[in-house]
């Protein structure tokens, strides 16, 4: 058997991998979300129907944000939307407003900076 190697007179051209970028999740999104939707629930005076309808709101936030892994990065939002949970139950709904507030702000510093987006 002959077998012969071929030469070759260019060398070959370098393929650059393609790269897909798909932009940075939004740690604690749906989390956030629901956390503005029940502060404007509460902002009038809400009656019991109206807190067990967000405390829903809430628990279904909270399951949202641990099925997709982000309750270890939005940690201390998570515990004050706890906190606001337990404050529904007790039907004080103004301390569940502080709870959520504080939740929302924690909320806001886990947005990931555009630097971080770019890349």
């Amino acid at each position: 058997m002959d077998v012969k190697t071929e030469l070759r007179t260019a060398p070959l051209a370098r393929r650059e991998p393609v790269v897909h970028r798909q932009p940075v999740p939004v740690p604690g999104r749906y989390l956030r979300t629901a956390v503005d939707s029940v502060l404007e629930q509460l902002s009038s005076d809400p009656d019991v129907q109206v807190l067990h309808r967000c405390d829903d709101t809430l628990r279904g936030a909270l399951a949202w944000t641990a099925a997709v892994g982000d309750t270890c990065r939005v940690a201390a939002a998570v515990h004050a939307v706890r906190d606001a949970r337990l404050r529904l139950d007790a039907e004080d709904p103004d301390q569940a407003r502080l709870a959520l507030l504080t939740a929302r702000d924690g909320l806001r510093l886990t947005m990931p900076s555009p630097r971080a987006s770019a890349r």
